[in-house]
């Protein structure tokens, strides 16, 4: 269901429009349910409604090992509905899925409200303590700064304090409006769009290397934003876009922008080029 919510598979994505007007109702109880890479969801109790293409209805509860849990409810908004997630192991869930299974832990929440009348869903992602374990592209991305390759070398493992994306979803594309990712050792910041339609990222931002040392400036009075540059940035920073292919991905560095501190590390980044939608 959420790879057919955000269509990174197939099709398109976004809010559709109903094309016939059946009625799927759905009332799953199931003592167990196993997922991909050897996952199992317990006390799994699904109630759902759908027309056509359109979710009318969602209410989810399911526990996992170590009193992991995630519920799912909608509830009616002024123009459409509010979907909100709340979850304990984000790595767990993604995993039973078979999204993707380099995400370790993560506990937050996800909260979608639908516009009808814009034909959009505005979405916000919370999350707190997650790690990044053993993936290839951040490697690619982390390897052109030395202490990062440092962090690299010690198990190829991210951890993270928090992360936050505001994005929105329309029928042909998931805009990133902001995305913020804080830790010790990395953070960062991103925006762009993934266009579901034609299966493409353009999505560039700025990972900060030895976060928590680097972060300190933003704090100094006055000089804080011309030193530390946006909030989720520090004083050394380095611009990256991913661009591409979903499946296959282009990542580009600019190593020129971890000379410039701050503000000024604005004239070094990459640019994401909104296309014209399709309605």
């Amino acid at each position: 269901m959420l790879k057919r919510f955000f269509s990174l598979d197939e099709g398109t994505g976004g809010v559709q429009t109903t094309e016939f007007d059946q009625t799927l109702v759905l009332d799953v109880e199931l003592d167990r349910a196993l997922g991909y890479y050897a996952t199992t969801a317990f006390n799994l109790d699904l109630d759902l409604s759908l027309k056509g293409s359109d979710m009318r209805r969602a209410r989810l509860t399911a526990q996992f090992g170590d009193d992991n849990a995630i519920s799912v409810t909608t509830n009616p908004a002024p123009k459409g509905r509010t979907m909100t997630v709340a979850f304990s192991d984000a790595g767990t869930i993604l995993r039973l899925l078979g999204v993707y299974s380099q995400l370790a832990g993560g506990e937050g929440n996800l909260v979608m409200t639908t516009d009808s009348e814009a034909g959009a869903e505005f979405g916000q992602l919370r999350m707190r303590g997650f790690s990044i374990v053993d993936e290839a592209n951040v490697a690619q991305v982390l390897g052109n700064h030395a202490d990062s390759r440092a962090v690299i070398a010690r198990g190829n493992r991210l951890d993270f304090d928090r992360g936050m994306v505001n994005f929105v979803r329309r029928s042909d594309r998931v805009e990133v409006t902001n995305a913020v990712l804080t830790g010790d050792t990395v953070g960062g910041t991103m925006r762009g769009f993934i266009y579901t339609d034609q299966r493409q990222y353009d999505l560039a931002g700025t990972y900060v290397p030895l976060f928590g040392l680097n972060s300190a400036f933003q704090k100094i009075p006055l000089l804080g934003p011309l030193l530390g540059g946006r909030d989720g940035e520090g004083l050394v920073g380095v611009t990256f876009a991913v661009k591409g292919p979903l499946a296959q991905p282009d990542f580009r560095i600019n190593p020129l922008s971890a000379l410039v501190p701050g503000a000024f590390r604005e004239l070094f980044e990459f640019r994401s080029r909104e296309q014209p939608r399709v309605d």
